[in-house]
């Protein structure tokens, strides 16, 4: 007969031969075998910009922006949050979301949403599974420099085109509607920030100084882009909506 070792909660070995009790409860699942006590040992935790479903696709100074995509069944690695992290849902999913010291909790990510962490000074560990059927698409970001920064106020026209979705003291978030040809009207940006795009289309962002002048950019449905304090307008030169989500850094 092969001889067997039982790893007891003390940090002991029992051979599970010289109680029957053992065996019972071994038989029942209720005793874990095992020839030593590394089989307990917890899984890695990385850094959310180092993990490998968290692609980085753009970075400066500021911000790291990630494209995390996660298939059904798939998980990401558990992975610490110690910076403020902005994450814009672009296709939903059912979730599951495991702690390292807590139970599990069942939620969903909805397509269209904003989740703001607010993790300076008080960093959280999770790892994420989709437990729905189709991808979870997310694009995320983290801001580098614990603030608010200072860079000044930060708002948008009082037009319809603007919803602010989210209002935390080191960023602020508007979800932007242009109609084709609309445009936002001429503002100022104070600080530097992120789009991230709903739909696909064609954006006009006007050149400060030189009329009829504009920079064209060609869009996809996830897209992400830097953005820097300066005077902004922005027109829907194709002919669908667009819909995008304008983040800025207080």
């Amino acid at each position: 007969m092969v001889s067997r070792a039982v790893y007891m909660s003390n940090g002991s070995f029992m051979n599970r031969n010289q109680h029957p009790l053992l065996s019972v409860l071994y038989a029942m699942g209720l005793v874990a075998l095992s020839t030593s006590p590394s089989v307990l040992a917890a899984e890695p935790v990385v850094a959310t910009n180092l993990e490998p479903l968290h692609h980085v696709i753009l970075e400066n100074q500021y911000v790291t922006v990630m494209r995390v995509m996660i298939r059904p069944g798939q998980s990401t690695l558990f992975h610490e949050q110690h910076l403020d992290y902005v994450n814009t849902h672009i296709d939903g999913s059912l979730t599951r979301t495991a702690f390292p010291n807590k139970p599990a909790k069942d939620g969903e990510m909805k397509s269209g949403n904003v989740k703001f962490g607010a993790h300076q000074g008080e960093s959280e560990t999770d790892k994420v599974t989709n437990t729905g059927t189709t991808l979870n698409h997310q694009v995320a970001f983290e801001i580098k420099q614990r603030g608010p920064q200072h860079f000044g106020g930060a708002s948008r026209p009082d037009l319809p085109v603007f919803q602010q979705v989210l209002d935390q003291k080191t960023v602020k978030g508007w979800k932007v509607t242009l109609q084709p040809g609309e445009s936002t009207t001429l503002y100022t940006q104070h600080g530097p920030g992120v789009r991230v795009f709903f739909t696909e289309g064609r954006l006009l962002e006007a050149i400060p100084g030189k009329p009829n002048r504009n920079k064209e950019i060609w869009l996809h449905r996830g897209d992400a882009v830097l953005t820097y304090p300066g005077k902004v307008e922005l027109t829907n030169g194709g002919e669908t909506p667009l819909i995008f989500n304008d983040y800025e850094l207080l």
